[in-house]
């Protein structure tokens, strides 16, 4: 026997359990890419908690990594006279963010992922949901 969910009773169930369980869990419910459940449910229900928390929980059930961890580059964080910052390890609470002067290292700072700007934030989302979705972490 086959189920016929009405779209607005789709919408407000995939809604709901996202702010209930998260956007990790729904991806794994629903078996749906980012792309087609937010092309069904619309992107105005992508918010900053939602991203903050997916990106908290996908370093909660993979662990802290690093970008070289999963074979990618780091992401540009911001260029200042002969120097650079990028973004290129993603803690619980936290993105480190590397600094360079031409090409020395000269430490790093953290991010609380609640801190960065609403661009950099969907930078950093689209980042880590890129790596989920190419199968990039091993323990989800």
């Amino acid at each position: 026997m086959k189920f016929i969910i009405k779209e607005s009773k789709f919408k407000e169930t995939i809604i709901d359990n996202i702010d209930k369980n998260g956007l990790l869990d729904t991806l794994k419910l629903t078996n749906m890419s980012f792309t087609k459940l937010f092309s069904m449910i619309g992107m105005d229900f992508l918010t900053n908690k939602i991203m903050i928390q997916f990106i908290k929980d996908v370093v909660d059930k993979n662990g802290t990594f690093s970008v070289h961890d999963i074979g990618e580059d780091p992401i540009y964080y911001y260029k200042f006279g002969d120097g650079y910052r990028e973004i290129s390890y993603f803690g619980r609470k936290f993105v480190a963010v590397d600094v360079y002067n031409e090409n020395n290292n000269l430490g790093n700072f953290h991010v609380m992922y609640e801190s960065l700007d609403d661009d950099k934030l969907m930078e950093v989302f689209d980042f880590i949901m890129g790596a989920y979705e190419n199968g990039k972490f091993n323990n989800i």
